[in-house]
């Protein structure tokens, strides 16, 4: 048997380039939550989009609904996206999907978003960390478990719990109460006195509230930094009006705001609360107190009307005052490239795994993360080019295909080519689903495997690979001569 290491890593190096890009102009960008309170930041990123001639649309999940006869492998068409009985068509390759608050309120929505996550489309966030960041004590018990500096925290669960909830963080007032869901301020109180504590924790367990309380930090300021693929790209200062009584700093509750400068330590725990939250774009709400950096809160859905002070997404650099509609800017040029539009892999599968290409048959295939290679490989019998018409052979079954390119791999540390492969494109069906028009490429030199399966073609399959098991998605297939060497 060959090292494990022949399993995990193709022999070919990764100097071809893999992917074709998406123009700008093809791409598709959805905005899903509610139509009555996400129109700023849905009106900032169409203004970006029609600036760059990119489509657009503002999909109200409280009317819409997937057409499931119509969902295949691909695309999705949703019905009544704007109460009309309209519909749209999305497409996996070229969709980004914005989620907004609005999709965590109902079981309803986020069932949308989850079959929109499970069939492979690019979501800004997907429903954990959503849910996640919606969920206040879950968040913080994530900011503990990362050495994140966090005001103490401590959840209420009935009357016999207040005393020592109070107590775990550090038996003081006043202290801030809070829902566990809720944004713009809504749901957060301080609270000054044992009495005030009961009784505001009884009013709210009438209407069946989750609660928590938090030591309160004396600060008339925070700052809300912006991050994408945890990259900090703004930030910005909230600080309430002298005359607001109010201590919540939400601009939504009177708080003006400016352009912060982040020191280095502020970004250092800012960038490990985005990554501990799994959100692709996030507002990280902190405070100063007592010269200490304090992370308040993740927020999955943040708005970005506001002046801000900008970075440079590569270089971290500062650019200085930056508009809420440049940041816009940004978010779509980001999710603009290909590489930043990865999924987050579903389901783990082995490395080996049965697949069918649809008029061949059932073959076993090598699952391989380190081809990066433009197309699939598909070792046959015979190979013949006339033109645009690729010919080709396998166990005695003849084919006829169009050709699409070359897929021209070099060997691991030689710049010497070792092969011209023809691509193809063809139909494969795993793990009970049917994936139309996949890029294969053929050739007629031996090899350990017969298929090779790519990281491209991984991503579309929307799994991630278990480097010590197989079969784990599919029956069990025997091996045939040089099918795959384990």
């Amino acid at each position: 048997m060959k090292n494990f290491s022949a399993f995990v890593t193709n022999p070919v190096n990764l100097s071809e380039k893999t992917d074709e890009e998406i123009p700008q102009k093809d791409l598709h960008v959805v905005v899903v939550g509610k139509s009555d309170n996400d129109g700023t930041f849905a009106d900032i990123i169409q203004e970006a989009c029609e600036k760059k001639d990119i489509k657009f649309t503002l999909l109200d999940v409280t009317e819409a609904w997937i057409s499931t006869q119509d969902t295949e492998i691909g695309s999705v068409v949703i019905q009544n996206y704007d109460g009309e009985d309209s519909e749209i068509e999305l497409e996996v390759k070229n969709s980004i999907i914005f989620t907004r608050a609005g999709v965590v309120e109902t079981l309803t929505s986020q069932a949308i978003i989850s079959s929109l996550h499970n069939l492979g489309f690019f979501l800004v966030n997907d429903m954990k960390s959503m849910l996640l960041c919606d969920n206040k004590m879950a968040s913080t018990l994530l900011f503990e478990r990362n050495n994140i500096s966090t005001p103490r925290t401590s959840i209420l669960t009935n009357e016999k719990s207040i005393e020592n909830a109070h107590k775990k963080i550090g038996g003081k007032f006043p202290i801030v109460m809070k829902t566990l869901r809720g944004t713009q301020g809504v749901g957060v109180s301080i609270i000054d006195s044992m009495a005030s504590l009961n009784s505001v924790a009884q009013s709210l367990w009438k209407f069946d509230a989750d609660i928590l309380i938090q030591e309160y930090l004396d600060i008339s300021s925070d700052i809300r930094t912006l991050v994408v693929g945890n990259k900090i790209i703004g930030s910005t200062q909230r600080t309430r009006a002298k005359d607001n009584t109010d201590f919540r700093n939400n601009t939504h509750r009177g708080a003006t705001t400016k352009p912060y400068k982040l020191s280095e330590e502020e970004m250092v725990i800012i960038k490990a609360a985005a990554r501990a939250s799994g959100a692709l774009y996030c507002g990280v709400d902190h405070a100063m107190h007592k010269d200490k950096p304090y992370v308040i809160e993740v927020n999955s859905s943040p708005g970005i009307r506001s002046d801000f002070n900008g970075y440079d997404i590569e270089t971290g650099k500062l650019l200085g005052k930056t508009t809420g509609y440049e940041i816009g800017e940004k978010v779509v040029d980001y999710f603009s490239a290909e590489v930043h539009r990865r999924s987050a892999m579903m389901q783990e599968a082995g490395y080996i795994e049965r697949i069918n290409i649809v008029g061949y048959g059932p073959i076993r295939g090598k699952f391989d993360t380190g081809n990066g290679t433009r197309a699939s490989m598909f070792v046959v019998d015979k190979i013949d080019i006339d033109g645009k018409t690729v010919k080709w052979e396998k166990d005695g079954k003849k084919f006829t295909s169009k050709l699409q390119g070359y897929s021209e791999p070099r060997a691991s540390g030689s710049i010497e080519k070792t092969d011209t492969r023809p691509i193809i494109l063809i139909d494969i069906e795993f793990n009970n689903k049917l994936y139309k028009k996949l890029p294969l490429g053929l050739t007629t030199k031996d090899s350990g495997s017969t298929v090779l399966i790519n990281r491209n073609t991984l991503t579309v399959f929307n799994v991630s690979i278990n480097p010590y098991r197989k079969f784990v998605l599919s029956d069990y297939i025997e091996r045939s001569d040089n099918t795959d060497y384990s």
